[in-house]
């Protein structure tokens, strides 16, 4: 306790040098907790409960959902499959099928079989309502804090105009983000204005291990047809179409790297300027009894302290900035939140610790190896 209140004294010596290195510490693990948070984001819309027995059936040789173009009639001769339990038609519109920080999804699908096929909840509004009226929506709860929406709302993007019947929660993350309409009111909107056709298909099939043989037994079906399919499990499905952000998340954890390397740079600075300061006095604790290790300790704490109360700092904006303002980013209709969960906490403290340490090895080990005359004598 007599080490920690010498630690704690030495950095009130000079405030503004601890509190300038702090700042930068917290600023350079703020970058690196947003990047990491996007990973656990992308974690957590790969890990939806029915990714495993559902399967995507989209146009073949199509990247993105605006290009795609599937007669709504291939729903029934989908049904009749061995091994399919449903097939819900769904027609998707978005604003950019690229990496966007806004990404706008419009999912349309009969009401009452959408309401059956996917486990939502609706947290507020009425359910019935948006199955009677055909200018409803159901929209979920990321979208709507993202938007500020509040059932009753009508939400205008583009010509496209609905209003909130309702919120709801979702088992599967990715829908979370996404405003659910009628199917034959977003295939006559202006933007789309193609009655008959839908974007994909999302098919629940009875047995998991079988998804590979159902997915070829769909594609033989229609191969041949003018609109061939290209049929993949909801899982595959979801990683193509966030390619663009993994390459992104990929460039990102260099900056991430990047960041630990400041706060190593500005820990070790900091560290070594004030041992360099203290040698006199370290070596009056020596003369007064201190060891070689409680003057290495002093030091040493001194970097974790630093370290350690920047990542605090960094972290708690991350998740100031993460639950106010609703971040996300998407890409081909797919919606990724950033996401702090405990296990990041963990990481980031893991990380800080660790730069902490190895930033006050050297000036630790040269401030207890110095010998106690030549300390006394520095100027």
């Amino acid at each position: 306790m007599k080490l920690a209140r010498l630690i704690a004294k030495n950095l009130k010596r000079r405030p503004m040098r601890t509190l300038l290195t702090l700042l930068g510490v917290a600023s350079a693990m703020l970058l690196f907790v947003l990047v990491e948070s996007l990973s656990a984001g992308l974690d957590r819309a790969m890990g939806g409960t029915e990714a495993a027995r559902t399967l995507v059936v989209y146009r073949q040789n199509r990247y993105c959902p605006q290009t795609s173009f599937l007669p709504e009639s291939y729903v029934e001769r989908i049904r009749k499959i061995p091994g399919v339990v449903s097939a819900l038609p769904v027609k998707v519109f978005l604003n950019n099928c690229r990496a966007s920080l806004d990404l706008v999804t419009f999912q349309g699908a009969p009401a009452e079989e959408l309401l059956r096929a996917r486990p939502v909840q609706v947290l507020e509004g009425d359910a019935a309502r948006f199955v009677r009226d055909a200018d409803a929506a159901l929209v979920g709860r990321a979208f709507a804090a993202r938007k500020g929406l509040r059932v009753g709302d009508s939400f205008r993007f583009g010509n496209i105009t609905v209003k909130v019947a309702g919120i709801f929660s979702s088992a599967e993350p990715v829908e979370e983000d996404v405003v659910m309409t009628h199917l034959e009111f977003l295939q006559r909107a202006g933007p789309v204005n193609r009655l008959g056709t839908v974007t994909q298909f999302e098919v629940k099939i009875d047995d998991a291990a079988r998804a590979k043989e159902i997915a070829a037994a769909i594609d033989d079906q229609f191969r041949t047809a003018q609109e061939p399919t290209d049929t993949r499990a909801k899982l595959a499905f979801l990683e193509s179409a966030t390619r663009d952000l993994r390459e992104i998340l990929g460039f990102a954890r260099w900056l991430g790297i990047g960041c630990v390397a400041v706060v190593l740079a500005l820990v070790a600075n900091t560290v070594l300027m004030s041992s360099q300061e203290r040698v006199r006095e370290f070596g009056v604790f020596r003369t007064l009894g201190f060891r070689e290790q409680h003057i290495a300790f002093l030091v040493l704490g001194e970097a974790l302290i630093l370290a350690l109360g920047g990542s605090a700092l960094g972290l708690g904006a991350a998740q100031l900035i993460v639950e106010t303002s609703h971040v996300s980013i998407g890409s081909e209709g797919v919606s990724v939140g950033f996401r702090i969960v405990p296990a990041l906490a963990l990481r980031v403290a893991l990380v800080a610790g660790a730069a902490g340490a190895l930033a006050g090895l050297y000036p630790a080990l040269r401030s207890a190896s110095r010998p106690v005359v030549a300390a006394l004598r520095e100027a």
